[in-house]
C-alpha cells in the first residue's frame, strides 16, 4: 500500500509547539519521546516522526478500508536512521511493518511507504492536476476524462468517465507544498 506526507516546516513551526506540556507524550511512544530528546535537532525529529506515522496512516486506512480515526501511538517508529538530506526506518501498525523513506529538505519534510514508483514534490498546489496528467500519459487516455474522488471512508481515487481505475496513490498537501506518491504498474 502507498503512503505519503508532507510538512512545510515554517508553517508547522507557527502551527504547533511541540515543547508545550504533553504534546509529545499525546502523540510518542516512551522510546519515540527519548529518540526525539537525545537528537541532535529534536525539532526536525518531532516532524519527520509525525510525517513518518502519517505516511503509514494513510496506507493503512487504503488498505483496511478503515473510517478515519486518531492514534498516533498505534504507529510505533522504529529503527530511525537519518542521514543528511534523508531519513529512513520502520513503522509498525499492529502486525503490519511499513519500510519508510523520508526526504530532508531545509523547508520541508517528504515521506513515503509502499511501492511508490513514481513521486512528485511540488512547492506549489497542483499535485492533483500533475498526477492526473501523469495516469493519463501512462494509461494513453484523454485527461479530460480523470477526476479525483473520495471515497465513504474518504480515501481518494482515481476514475475515468466515472469509473475507479484502481490505482493506488496518496496525495499531500501542507502550507505551500504538496506531493503524491502512486504506483503506475498497475495491470
Amino acid at each position: 500500500m502507498i503512503g505519503n506526507d508532507i510538512i512545510d516546516l515554517n508553517l508547522i513551526r507557527n502551527q504547533s509547539n511541540w515543547q508545550r506540556r504533553g504534546f509529545l507524550q499525546k502523540l510518542f511512544t516512551g522510546e519515540e519521546q527519548a529518540f526525539i530528546l537525545n537528537s541532535e535537532d529534536p525539532e526536525l525529529v518531532v516532524w519527520l516522526l509525525w510525517s513518518m506515522k502519517e505516511a503509514v496512516y494513510k496506507a493503512v486506512q487504503r488498505k483496511y478500508m478503515l473510517e478515519r480515526f486518531y492514534n498516533p501511538k498505534q504507529f510505533v517508529c522504529e529503527q530511525v536512521k537519518i542521514n543528511p538530506g534523508k531519513a529512513r526506518g520502520v513503522v509498525c501498525f499492529k502486525e503490519d511493518v511499513f519500510i519508510i523513506n523520508s526526504i530532508l529538505f531545509p523547508k520541508m519534510i517528504h515521506t513515503s511507504t509502499g511501492n511508490t514508483e513514481f513521486s512528485l514534490i511540488s512547492e506549489n498546489k497542483n499535485s492533483r492536476l500533475r498526477l492526473l496528467q501523469k495516469i493519463a500519459e501512462q494509461r494513453d487516455i484523454p485527461f479530460e476524462f480523470l477526476n479525483i474522488s473520495k471515497d465513504g471512508q474518504g480515501i481518494p481515487f482515481v476514475s475515468y468517465r466515472g469509473d475507479n481505475l484502481q490505482i493506488p496513490f496518496s496525495l499531500s498537501h501542507h502550507g505551500n507544498f504538496s506531493a503524491y506518491a502512486v504506483s503506475l504498474n498497475m495491470s
